[in-house]
């Protein structure tokens, strides 16, 4: 009798079934690393949009003043120009308007699904609390408060007097 050289049918079936293995382990692991890619990105922008109206509105900080907007869905209009300028608290509002519509137009900062941003000014301290969609849920309700929820990331970030 002489022997066979080569594989068998059954040899090249196992190598080939733990190829796949192989290949669905790594392709979890970039499903996951694509996953927490999208998450840094989204905080990473509410991190930039938070800083940036934060630092804005810090001159219209006023000791005593207690103000507390939510913003998640579209705020009314305020007209300044240079023929009409703002009062101080409409230049607020104007300014808050400004800064909602970067985050709620597409071009800009649409990475965050469900935005809502919650600005508190109470005795010279001023406070924000951000909350969007983490994870894209096949049932998910519209969410407008600040608070975290099933799949939804949250940051709070305050200014000392």
């Amino acid at each position: 009798m002489t022997r066979q050289r080569g594989a068998t049918l059954i040899e090249v079936l196992i190598t080939l079934l733990i190829l796949k293995v192989g290949l669905l382990g790594v392709l979890a692991t970039q499903l996951q690393a694509l996953r927490l890619a999208s998450e840094a990105t989204q905080r990473t922008t509410v991190v930039a949009l938070s800083r940036d109206i934060l630092q804005q509105l810090r001159f219209y900080q006023q000791p005593v003043a207690t103000h507390n907007y939510q913003v998640s869905g579209a705020l009314n209009a305020v007209n300044c120009s240079a023929a009409a300028p703002c009062q101080h608290y409409n230049s607020k509002q104007f300014l808050i308007r400004h800064w909602q519509q970067q985050w709620l137009a597409d071009q800009g900062y649409g990475l965050l699904l469900q935005p809502a941003f919650c600005l508190h000014q109470q005795q010279g301290k001023l406070q924000l609390e951000a909350s969007w969609q983490a994870r894209v849920q096949p049932l998910s309700v519209a969410h407008s408060s600040c608070q975290a929820g099933a799949g939804r990331g949250l940051f709070h970030l305050g200014l000392p007097e």
